[in-house]
């Protein structure tokens, strides 16, 4: 049992250590955001702010919105269903996703990045990886912030102090559980006799921690880093009731609470000013955390032992291997969940009274529905595009039902669900998936403006800035006019049309699929009308015509190679060369088949993922 003295011991001597290793790569301490690896920069997007706690006057760059871009137009308007797209005001740099011309050659720069942390899905995948346990700790941390609709942008991802405890009692935790699990569990980490006698017992402990240092920090620690990690076994050897275990267990535990466990560390060379290489390591990281979202494997750390991470050959070597392995499924739950949004879906409240057939059953088979469409595209050279149009789903009994699909002759995969065919059906691609339908609804009814703002920027990356705050956003319905009529009345005013104008003819476009997604042709007493036009003349009636007319938008696959660039590197896409690393890779990606899994592959292959470019 560990004496209070020794635990009073222990937890001083981390703090020390922390406050050692955070100097180093200007670690923030409790409060404010990190920046670079490099103490004392300042420079960065946005209007620094002084950090925390720190050293070398370590400052906090809070990325904003560039100017330019897709975004609303400033005119007046009146109403109707033409999507109005104008240019300039606050919104993306200049230029924007797919409006302009790809530059022949690659930009120079790939843009600063913030140092980023482990977010609670990396930090419960990392842990189990590293220990083999089933310990989630993560899930009762604070709730990530989102930068865009991701968890991994580093500006957004801030560090409380409840963090830091959190941390302390997670790591503790972890290592209670990892000494009490079987021994075969055990010896995966502990893999010599700490008890020993004399220095046999040192030279162990030290072998043990230098090893899981290697793992956890996801490079070679450096011996005065281990040095410090050592303080607790050291520590432990003079408190009295203190054991040899313990020792173990606090060393250890010290390296889950250094921020090189938890941040994904980035240096720039002494005195580097210019663009330069991810150290393999590095790259390594951003890898797994990108593809897997947990880190790197034992084939991938010693590929980047053997520095075998630099060569277009060896890097594709490992991202064709990283996405056979089952853990490439962080991209469908990560990524693709929180661009899409169905990592929600089980979440949403529908009112009961109005819709009694959406349960948690038809919510979570929703979300294998979307989920396993993404995959398909993934997995396959269709392009992008052909998201808005494909002709199948992927349906269980339950869904299947909702949507009036037969289920005779179907074979089930492990998860309940098979691939229908929706050729005969209203259902047409992406636009029709239940989770989207639902989670861009309002609890009572559908929400034309969810959805087209959705669809604006998510889909098409365009930008619509908040209401201004004297602005009702609420409509009132007392169901004497049909929603179509009410929104139009609403866009009558001069501030509400210039986002209405874009929101509400693609919404509009849905509304034959009420707020749990099932079809229909009259709302109440009105009759569905889904026509309406794009901003370049181009009519659709509906769900498939709106669909097809977006699968031929410039805008789209761009858009796709941005998100991922948001959530592979992990900052917003809001710096001047970044629309045209979007367009670059989007066109590279088109030139082979424009497919999800070739817009991974060419941002992950690209200088934009691989280099660094200092503050």
């Amino acid at each position: 049992m560990e004496s209070m003295k020794f635990l009073t011991a222990l937890r001083t001597a981390l703090a020390g250590t922390l406050v050692v290793m955070s100097a180093t790569i200007g670690f923030t301490g409790c409060s404010g955001k990190v920046t670079s690896s490099k103490a004392g920069s300042g420079a960065g997007t946005g209007s620094p702010q002084p950090s925390g706690s720190g050293s070398g006057g370590t400052t906090v760059a809070t990325p904003g919105k560039g100017s330019g871009g897709t975004t609303v137009s400033t005119g007046a308007g009146t109403g109707g269903s033409t999507v109005s797209v104008g240019s300039g005001g606050a919104g993306p740099p200049a230029g924007g996703v797919g409006t302009m011309p790809p530059p022949a050659t690659a930009p120079a720069t790939p843009g600063v990045l913030v140092l980023r942390r482990l977010n609670a899905a990396e930090y419960n995948n990392t842990v189990h990886d590293l220990l083999g346990t089933t310990l989630t700790p993560a899930t009762g941390f604070p709730s990530d912030d989102l930068g865009d609709e991701f968890t991994t942008v580093g500006s957004a991802l801030s560090l409380s102090p409840n963090y830091v405890k959190e941390y302390e009692d997670a790591a503790f935790n972890l290592m209670d559980d990892l000494f009490a699990a079987p021994a075969a569990r055990q010896s995966a980490i502990v893999t010599c006799s700490v008890a020993a006698t004399g220095t046999a017992g040192d030279t162990c402990a030290r072998t043990i921690v230098t090893a899981f240092a290697r793992k956890a920090f996801r490079r070679p620690a450096t011996s005065t880093e281990i040095d410090s990690l050592m303080t607790p076994w050291t520590l432990a050897k003079t408190t009295a009731g203190a054991t040899t275990t313990d020792g173990i267990k606090a060393a250890l535990a010290a390296v889950l609470m250094s921020p090189y466990f938890i941040f994904k560390v980035e240096t720039d060379p002494a005195g580097s000013t210019g663009v330069h290489r991810l150290t393999a390591y590095e790259t390594a990281t951003r890898l797994s955390y990108a593809l897997w979202a947990s880190m790197p494997d034992a084939t991938l750390s010693a590929a980047a032992d053997a520095n075998q991470l630099s060569t277009d050959d060896q890097l594709k070597t490992q991202i064709d291997r990283m996405l056979a392995d089952p853990r490439s499924a962080a991209l469908m739950d990560q990524f693709a969940g929180a661009w899409l949004d169905f990592q929600s879906i089980e979440g949403h409240e529908a009112d009961p009274t109005a819709f009694a057939s959406f349960t948690p059953t038809l919510a979570h088979s929703m979300r294998l529905e979307a989920r396993n469409f993404i995959q398909d595209f993934l997995s396959s050279t269709q392009p992008v595009t052909a998201m808005f149009t494909a002709n199948f789903t992927y349906v269980d009994s339950t869904l299947a039902k909702q949507y009036g699909l037969p289920t005779a002759g179907s074979t089930p995969a492990a998860d309940g669900t098979w691939k229908a065919d929706t050729s005969s059906s209203q259902r047409a691609g992406l636009l029709t998936l239940g989770s989207f339908l639902t989670t861009t609804s309002l609890p009572n009814r559908t929400s034309p403006v969810k959805r087209g703002d959705f669809i604006f920027s998510r889909l098409l990356c365009g930008y619509i800035p908040p209401p201004p705050d004297n602005v009702s956003t609420g409509l009132a319905q007392d169901g004497s006019t049909s929603l179509r009529d009410t929104l139009a009345a609403h866009r009558a005013s001069p501030t509400c049309a210039p986002c209405h104008n874009i929101m509400d003819p693609l919404g509009l476009g849905l509304e034959n699929f009420d707020a749990i997604g099932q079809y229909r042709t009259m709302d109440g007493t009105f009759p569905v009308d889904a026509s309406g036009q794009l901003s370049d003349g181009t009519p659709f009636n509906g769900a498939k015509q709106l669909g097809a007319a977006l699968a031929k938008d410039a805008r789209v696959t761009p858009c796709v190679t941005e998100k991922f660039m948001t959530y592979a590197i992990g900052r917003l896409m809001n710096q001047p060369d970044d629309a045209n690393w979007a367009n670059y890779l989007a066109q590279q990606a088109q030139t082979t088949d424009g497919s999800l899994g070739t817009i991974v592959r060419t941002v992950i292959s690209s200088e934009a993922f691989r280099s660094r470019q200092p503050m």
